[in-house]
């Protein structure tokens, strides 16, 4: 097993996982027509997402799924992590934001966007490596 400071890497992982992903909630996730959008609005309004056939936001759903399912459902949390992370690359394609007055269209990705993902990402191998180290992430 590889030990990082007594800290197995799956453990690790899974801790500057969730803290890139936490401090992408107070960065711009898109720079639109007309402004930034900052990731707690997107945490907060993405589950209407599905009203646009945009379901990205559902990826951090099913990444906290596997996290918590690692100790008893090994395959199950494999599954719905990578599952998570392929969910969440439709959020590339994402070219305009919904809103009451029209829409904004999406010039570019921000920072807020590329840490989540990296988060994301961090989390999806820590729940794969976790679930096949020998004492197990919850363990």
């Amino acid at each position: 097993m590889l030990m990082t400071a007594k800290l197995p890497l799956p453990h690790l992982g899974l801790f500057l996982g969730s803290l890139v992903w936490i401090i992408a909630l107070f960065l711009p996730v898109f720079h639109t027509t007309n402004g930034v959008v900052m990731g707690y609005w997107v945490l907060a309004t993405g589950w209407m997402g599905f009203m646009v056939f945009q379901f990205a936001w559902y990826a951090n759903l099913l990444e906290l799924l596997g996290i918590l399912l690692i100790s008893r459902r090994p395959n199950w949390a494999m599954g719905l992590a990578v599952a998570g992370i392929l969910l969440a690359g439709q959020a590339f394609w994402f070219e305009e934001i919904p809103r009451d007055t029209g829409t904004m269209h999406v010039v570019r990705l921000g920072l807020g966007f590329w840490l989540w993902y990296v988060g994301l990402l961090l989390i999806t191998f820590s729940v794969i490596f976790g679930v096949h180290d020998d004492e197990n992430i919850a363990g």
